[in-house]
């Protein structure tokens, strides 16, 4: 049955959303904000120097993939790019009225009544029986509550606000502090750093990096594996603060990848943490940066008071602390609290399928369109009733939301933070579209390949509904970073090793299946 649908947002969650509940035959119409399509990734919404942590073949859909490029991080100008390609080919730019901000949604008379307006006033209302939110999670700046920082007198910016160094003039030659860290901070950060005259980072705690690029210059998402995402917490912890002490052994390793190495080696579980993916950070480390682990006391005028108990004073306070999930146009009774008590982080208990947010679930390694893909078919396939949700959405959105907590240990409140793979194969499931693991005996090609290649978005077309023979072919041919030889010894060590940590009870010591009916 095909159902009236109404998508807010055209970032690269909307666009997706569009495109599956088209491809299902519902009737759609979407709304975005701003003049272009593209989120956080148009013209008007990002700094000039952001390029992509998550490499192309990663941060694509998986009937779009880039087949004609080699592997690489695009800019922000590429992506933007790749996404008008993306809505071309689909037709999905006649589905979209741009300059429309929701003002509100209310229920009438067993459907919802949405009221938008446009950039010169004008207000229209849409009439539906669905509506999905896409607007994802970067919507309100956040601004930490600090006691007495309504003293401050001096500059005080939000990342949000940044451009480029160059137009903060104002900043030039002043004592800055820094507050947050992701990887956007990393950026503006280093490059505000160098035209500062002092500038000091505080971190509440000891954050976790990962580079973006490993060995000969291979992006780290290579190293994104169902074996290595099927290992013991404490193993691939232990596996990465080896690497850096290797690193930091070497005696070419200084300035800004041995202050890198020492974080690493003394910083936080990577598995079990919120990962900012560049080491950019450190540059500015090795220069004039100092960071300071622990957090912010209390702000008097120009006088900041550190948890440490030292005091230093600053002309300018940039806030590079996130965003707020800010959906104003939503009742109380419709908003979520946290995302995770949402089933799949999108069906609310409470309406289910008529009020869904798509593009909210947050991956620690890989990218947000993989995971809004598999949002947007399960959910068109569930609208048409080619599927259904199960009737006990809050108790399994409360199973994972626990899951979730106990596999980031270090990290269990960050919102919608999720191990994007597990995430994408529980809807991949559903659908009908996982890849079951192959047999070593009868296809060893695809054994090898399902267990220490590169997990490519197209592996979601391999097989069930949307399958194509190109998918199956690009997907035999996804990059490895391990040797045959490697693989092998890889082969014959998983045994013994699952065997041997059979014995533990506590969840950072057990195998963790990428895929588990549990």
């Amino acid at each position: 049955m095909n159902k009236k649908v109404v998508v807010v947002g055209a970032g690269l969650s909307g666009l997706v959303t569009v495109k599956e509940l088209l491809e299902e035959g519902h009737e759609v119409v979407c709304y975005e904000q701003n003049s272009d399509i593209g989120g956080v990734f148009s013209e008007r919404n990002t700094y000039d120097s952001v390029e992509l942590t998550v490499s192309n073949y990663y941060m694509a859909y998986s009937d779009f993939m880039p087949f004609d490029e080699d592997i690489k991080f695009w800019t922000r100008r590429e992506y933007k790019e790749y996404l008008d390609r993306y809505a071309k080919n689909f037709g999905l730019l006649e589905k979209i009225n741009f300059n429309s901000k929701l003002l509100n949604i209310k229920k009438q008379s067993g459907c919802y009544q949405l009221t938008f307006q446009d950039n010169k006033g004008n207000v229209t209302t849409e009439s539906c029986e669905h509506v999905c939110i896409c607007s994802g999670q970067f919507q309100k700046p956040n601004i930490p509550d600090i006691c007495g920082l309504d003293s401050f007198g001096g500059i005080s910016m939000h990342s949000s606000e940044y451009i480029n160094a160059a137009k903060c003039e104002n900043l030039k030659g002043k004592r800055i502090l820094f507050l947050g860290m992701g990887e956007s901070s990393a950026d503006i950060v280093t490059e505000l750093a160098e035209i500062a005259g002092r500038a000091l980072l505080s971190i509440r705690k000891p954050h976790s990096f990962s580079s973006k690029t490993v060995g000969d210059n291979k992006p780290i998402d290579m190293f994104q594996t169902r074996y290595w995402h099927s290992l013991p917490a404490k193993t691939k912890a232990n596996k990465v603060r080896n690497i850096w002490k290797k690193v930091l052994a070497n005696p070419s390793c200084t300035g800004a990848k041995a202050i890198m190495a020492k974080h690493m080696i003394e910083g936080p579980d990577e598995p079990g943490s919120v990962v900012t993916k560049t080491g950019r950070i450190f540059e500015a480390a090795a220069k004039n940066l100092e960071i300071d682990v622990g957090g912010i006391e209390r702000i008097d005028g120009d006088t900041v008071t550190f948890c440490s108990g030292r005091t230093e004073q600053f002309d300018a306070i940039v806030f590079c602390t996130g965003f707020k999930i800010h959906l104003p146009f939503l009742n109380e009774d419709e908003h979520f609290h946290d995302i995770r008590d949402c089933y799949l982080q999108m069906f609310s208990p409470i309406v289910r399928t008529r009020l869904v947010f798509i593009g909210f679930a947050r991956p620690q390694q890989g990218g947000v369109p993989a995971i809004a893909e598999l949002q947007a078919r399960y959910y068109a396939k569930v609208l048409s009733g080619t599927l259904s949700l199960p009737d006990n959405t809050s108790e399994l959105a409360l199973q994972d939301k626990l899951r979730w907590q106990r596999e980031f240990y270090e990290s269990p409140n960050v919102v919608g933070l999720v191990n994007g793979l597990r995430f994408n194969e529980r809807i991949a499931e559903l659908l009908g579209c996982r890849i079951q693991p192959p047999s070593l005996l009868f296809s060893p090609r695809q054994f090898f390949v399902y267990w220490f290649h590169h997990v490519w978005p197209c592996q979601y077309r391999v097989v069930g509904p949307g399958a194509t023979p190109l998918a199956r072919e690009m997907w035999l041919s996804a990059p490895s970073v391990y040797s045959f030889k490697q693989k092998a010894m890889l082969v014959l060590s998983i045994a013994v090793k699952r065997i041997k940590h059979s014995r533990f009870r506590d969840d950072k010591h057990q195998w963790r299946p990428a895929f588990s009916k549990k």
